[in-house]
């Protein structure tokens, strides 16, 4: 039950970090966080495209620095070779903040 919490608080988190990344480009269809195995899928809409980007980080981390929080990507796999190759070079091992309005949930359950 704790881990279901857990999930669903960094889920919320992460989302609205991704989304809010990602508007000028295209919209969230789907997002699945699992802090067992540290895996993340997502299928994101791009603009002008008709079929979806389907995204999974392999391995992440949640980090917290001077009271503010981070997700840490540490392998990134999708649909498009081509963006494996964005991720790769721009996304992996890069910090997205978490807004704080869901980081000070974040304490309770990290």
């Amino acid at each position: 039950m704790i881990r279901s919490v857990k999930d669903k608080t960094l889920s919320r988190a992460i989302a609205l970090a991704v989304n809010t990344k990602i508007r000028k480009f295209g919209t969230m269809l789907d997002f699945k966080l699992d802090s067992r195995t540290k895996t993340i899928e997502l299928e994101i809409m791009l603009k002008g495209e008709t079929e979806p980007l389907f995204v999974k980080v392999q391995r992440y981390e949640v980090v917290e620095e001077n009271g503010r929080y981070f997700l840490l990507a540490e392998r990134i796999v999708t649909s498009r070779e081509w963006i494996n190759v964005v991720a790769e070079s721009y996304l992996q091992g890069q910090r997205i903040e978490i807004p704080p309005r869901y980081a000070r949930l974040l304490q309770l359950v990290v």
